[in-house]
């Protein structure tokens, strides 16, 4: 079954086409390798079985093979080109076994040249093994919330790919020129701030995103212990020599969350590490999944289970809606 068409033209105009050669590469990746990279990965056995076994009907598809070759050509050529456009794309469950199975695929042609990137630049193995658990992780995320196995927010999978996400402790480290990059965050400080402020904040300044994967221990003892260790390893990997922020932007800095948790809860003490931008963007049904880990949830149908959870549904009870906001915190730099 061919994807959806909308999204496969969207990616057919952004993605370069590879060459022959790309593509008979792809193409003859045998579905030995393949079950070698993924069982490094910690994957299930019936996970690997059930990717394996579409492996060939995979690759005697056309379509399916010079789209995953087209995304190979892009990884290879934009790893550490962290300035590099990324596309944000929905997930394509529709397409089949195929659509479903793409990223397992793409990251298994693509796990050496990211493992032997992050080496070079001196990443240390037991954070690539971390880094690399994005896989694994997404893929529980997509079977609980979909039933079947794949790739929640494949797309996610391609910055870690580039080499330009590391996973060191409790937290994702994304290297990100502010202001540039496709995810940089956004609404930032106006001109007038940004001149104020000076170094670290303007367009152009070298800058680290703060990720939260899922189930991540958010205690203020293991957040410590990740950005102390967060320092020394993105120090050495991606050295600076001028002030430079971490900035995160997530419905966990919605400061109304304030009102229905405790002081001490793990999330306002996250807060709290951060100085707080006046601007937000409005986003309920990317909080809502978020929240709830369901695709499209029906507000009536949700059943809260978690303080977070009565707290977003009373907000959008009363007609209020969640705000994404964005807070920033010295990382490094002189």
């Amino acid at each position: 079954m061919v994807g959806d068409p909308d999204t496969l033209s969207r990616l057919r105009r952004f993605l370069p086409t590879a060459p022959p050669d790309v593509v008979e590469r792809v193409r003859t990746f045998s579905t030995t390798q393949l079950v070698v990279v993924l069982e490094g990965l910690d994957l299930a056995k019936s996970a690997i079985d059930e990717i394996a076994g579409h492996w060939d009907g995979f690759r005697r598809d056309e379509v399916w093979i010079q789209l995953l070759a087209d995304l190979v050509v892009v990884v290879e050529e934009q790893r550490g080109n962290i300035d590099a456009p990324l596309l944000v794309w929905p997930d394509m469950e529709e397409s089949g076994p195929s659509g479903r199975l793409l990223f397992f695929y793409l990251f298994a042609l693509c796990h050496d040249g990211t493992r032997d990137f992050l080496r070079t630049a001196g990443c240390p193995e037991d954070v690539i093994h971390s880094t690399f658990s994005v896989l694994r992780r997404h893929a529980q995320l997509h079977e609980r919330k979909i039933g079947t196995l794949g790739v929640d927010a494949g797309w996610w999978m391609m910055p870690t790919l580039r080499g330009e996400i590391v996973h060191v402790g409790s937290l994702q480290f994304h290297r990100v020129t502010l202001g540039v990059g496709t995810l940089s965050p956004f609404p930032w400080y106006d001109d007038d701030h940004v001149a104020t402020l000076g170094v670290g904040f303007r367009r152009g300044d070298p800058s680290i995103g703060l990720h939260i994967p899922e189930g991540t221990d958010l205690s203020p003892a293991a957040l410590d212990a990740t950005l102390e260790r967060a320092c020394t390893v993105l120090g050495a990997m991606w050295p600076v020599d001028q002030r430079r922020l971490a900035t995160c932007q997530t419905w966990m800095l919605e400061d109304r969350l304030n009102g229905y948790l405790s002081a001490t809860s793990n999330i306002v003490q996250f807060q709290q590490r951060f100085s707080m931008l006046p601007t937000w963007h409005e986003d309920d049904g990317d909080v809502l999944e978020f929240v709830f880990r369901q695709t499209a949830p029906v507000l009536n149908e949700l059943k809260p289970t978690t303080t977070a959870q009565r707290a977003v549904l009373d907000v959008l009870a009363h007609g209020g809606h969640w705000r994404i906001r964005t807070g920033w915190l010295d990382f490094d730099g002189a």
